[in-house]
């Protein structure tokens, strides 16, 4: 074989790697129960009812849907929208929060930089930890917020949160 027919082979099995570890990891259904390993990539979890353990290092995990039971290690970023879903990840680089009754439990990690975190939408529960600077933008009705570790900023808007350092 020769040289460029190499290079040629070794540019496409690359491009290729690159392309399969790019594709998300998809889990949609109802009462799903599995544990999956996330092998660093993003993950999307949809429908309702699932009850899902995520292993490893997870990109960005996306929780859609309703009444989902989420535990996961690390994730550079976890967003959770929708109604009555229960997150427990040990830590995230960014959280994104809204709809409504979701409950979230997480230490959150800026990795060197500010971590944000963005609540919308009413009666979500939040118990967070905060490891280095963070932003909070907490919006909406009725959410309740524990928090522990660095005092964040914060930010709000809306009306009758609860905020309580532990």
């Amino acid at each position: 074989m020769n040289a460029c027919a190499s290079a040629a082979m070794l540019v496409a099995s690359l491009l290729l790697a690159g392309a399969a570890h790019a594709q998300p990891i998809e889990l949609d259904g109802i009462k799903l129960s599995r544990d999956v390993p996330c092998l660093g990539k993003d993950v999307n979890i949809s429908g309702s009812a699932n009850n899902i353990t995520l292993t490893g290092e997870c990109g960005v995990v996306q929780v859609y849907g309703t009444d989902h039971e989420v535990s996961l290690a690390m994730a550079s970023a976890l967003e959770v929208s929708g109604i009555n879903n229960s997150v427990t990840a040990t830590s995230v680089g960014r959280l994104l929060v809204d709809t409504s009754q979701n409950r979230i439990r997480t230490k959150v990690v800026g990795h060197g930089q500010t971590a944000i975190v963005e609540v919308s939408g009413g009666e979500h529960e939040l118990e967070l930890e905060f490891d280095g600077p963070a932003q909070i933008s907490l919006d909406g009705v009725d959410n309740k917020l524990k928090w522990s570790g660095d005092e964040p900023a914060l930010s709000t808007s809306g009306i009758g949160h609860q905020i309580d350092r532990q």
